[in-house]
Formats: C-alpha cells, sequence, structure tokens
C-alpha cells in the first residue's frame, strides 16, 4: 500500500516542476546597489550569483530583459556639488559600465545576450531600436538595457517602466537586497511595515520610495504588475512561477 503512495507523490512533484511559467515575458531592473558599493565598485560573486539566475530564467523559457542600474558607481541625484544634467549622464555611463560587465559575463557562459542603450556609445554600445531589440527578445535572447531613458533627469526605474511597457511584459521585477517594500527603510527602522500586496494607487499616495512615481505611472496606466523582491536571497525562476515571495504591485486584480 505504501508503494503506490509514493509514486503518487513523485509524479504529483514532477507535474509541478513542469508547470508553465506565469511570467513569460518579463524586465528585471537590477539596483547598481547590488553589484558592488563603497572601495568594492564591482563585487565578482553579485554578478556571478546575478548572471546565473537570468540563465537559470532563460533555460525556463522566460524573455528576459534587463535593466541596468549605476548605483555602485555614480547616483547622480547625490552629486549634489556637481550640476544635476551632468551628473544624470555620468549616472547613465555607469550603467553602461555595468552592462557590459553582466553582457560579458553571460556570453561568457554561452548565453546569447545583446547589450542596448539609451545613450549611444559609438564603437561600444547602439542606440536601443525597438523593432530589432524586440525581434531578439522574442527569439530568447537576453537584452541587456544600459543608459537608462537616455535622458538627465529620469530614473532608471522609468527606464526599465518604458521596457516593460515597450516590450510587452508580463511582470516588472525589481531585484533588491531587502524582502520587499515597506513603510520605511528597515536597514534604519526595525519597526517598519512590510506590505506582502500593494495597488499602484496605495503606493503613490504613500509616497513609498521603492520606485519612483513616473514608474508606478507607467505601470498603473499599462497594467503591468510590479514585483519587489531580494535576489540575493530568492531564486528568481520561483518568482517567475509565481510564488507568493517579496511584494507584489497591481491595479488591485488578485493573482493567484
Amino acid at each position: 500500500m505504501k508503494k503506490p503512495q509514493i509514486t503518487q507523490k513523485k509524479n504529483t512533484a514532477s507535474r509541478d516542476s513542469q508547470k508553465p511559467l506565469k511570467y513569460k515575458r518579463l524586465i528585471l531592473k537590477i539596483s547598481g546597489e547590488i553589484l558592488g558599493a563603497d572601495k568594492n565598485l564591482f563585487r565578482q560573486q553579485s554578478f556571478d550569483h546575478i548572471t546565473k539566475q537570468i540563465i537559470d530564467a532563460s533555460r525556463l523559457g522566460a524573455k528576459i530583459g534587463v535593466v541596468i542600474g549605476g548605483g555602485n558607481i555614480i547616483r547622480g541625484r547625490e552629486a549634489g556639488w556637481l550640476n544635476k544634467i551632468d551628473a544624470d549622464v555620468c549616472g547613465m555611463l555607469a550603467t553602461i559600465i555595468n552592462g557590459i560587465v553582466i553582457h560579458s559575463q553571460l556570453r561568457k557562459l554561452g548565453v546569447s545576450a545583446k547589450l542596448s542603450s539609451g545613450l549611444e556609445v559609438r564603437g561600444v554600445v547602439n542606440r536601443c531600436n525597438k523593432f530589432e531589440d524586440l525581434d531578439f527578445y522574442d527569439s530568447g535572447g537576453v537584452l541587456v538595457f544600459v543608459g537608462g531613458t537616455g535622458n538627465p533627469l529620469f530614473t532608471t526605474d522609468t527606464a526599465a517602466a518604458l521596457r516593460a511597457a515597450e516590450f510587452k511584459a508580463d511582470i516588472l521585477i525589481k531585484a533588491t537586497k531587502v524582502k520587499g517594500v515597506y513603510s520605511a527603510d528597515p536597514e534604519k527602522n526595525s519597526k517598519a511595515e512590510f506590505y506582502k500586496r500593494l495597488t499602484f494607487q496605495k503606493a503613490i499616495a504613500k509616497k513609498l520610495g521603492i520606485m519612483d512615481l513616473a514608474a508606478f505611472n507607467i505601470c498603473r496606466e499599462t497594467n503591468i504588475p510590479i514585483s519587489v523582491y531580494n535576489l540575493m536571497k530568492y531564486p528568481l525562476s520561483r518568482v517567475i512561477k509565481g510564488e507568493d515571495i517579496g511584494t507584489l504591485i497591481t491595479n488591485g486584480v488578485l493573482y493567484d
């Protein structure tokens, strides 16, 4: 009697592992702070971990676009001593440096990857071409978006939301170093409230700083959910399978 029960459990596990992805088209926003900080602008361990997560998700059949931040090198809004526009241009160039490293690591591991920039640097990276990039994305290649929107005064969060809309993503995933969205910085306030589910309206009304207002508005208008989770703790593959990880922000539609 026990043997049939064991067989049944194994069959169930097999069926679970073969379940289709909940989110097949995604834009993954990676903050520069994850890639390095202080004297260690580039943490090889972080880059290795991130590229592995991208490869694992790609092998499951997900279409992936990665938007890279530059905060490990320079954050334009924090360089108060520098002209604001020039500081933002420096920030966009910083994302290109990070993107080159990610792109190089992916290609070294045999992944078909392409750099695409909001800000062209001749001989290094071409400006984003929606139609060419969309063909590459749909073919299963990993797009690495750098250079933000190509314009100062806009964050890489806004760039990620724009790419999510342009490439008809099922979800925008923001990879962070914390569990998800809190009412305040959990590293500074131990009593900060964690939100498992949020609506765009509530996130905007509470002025939650996890993403900027423009990014929230783009995703709200295009009805693209945002997932915020700890990339260093949870595999990306679990998020795109729809597991209950981190914080999910939507227009109020319930996701199972």
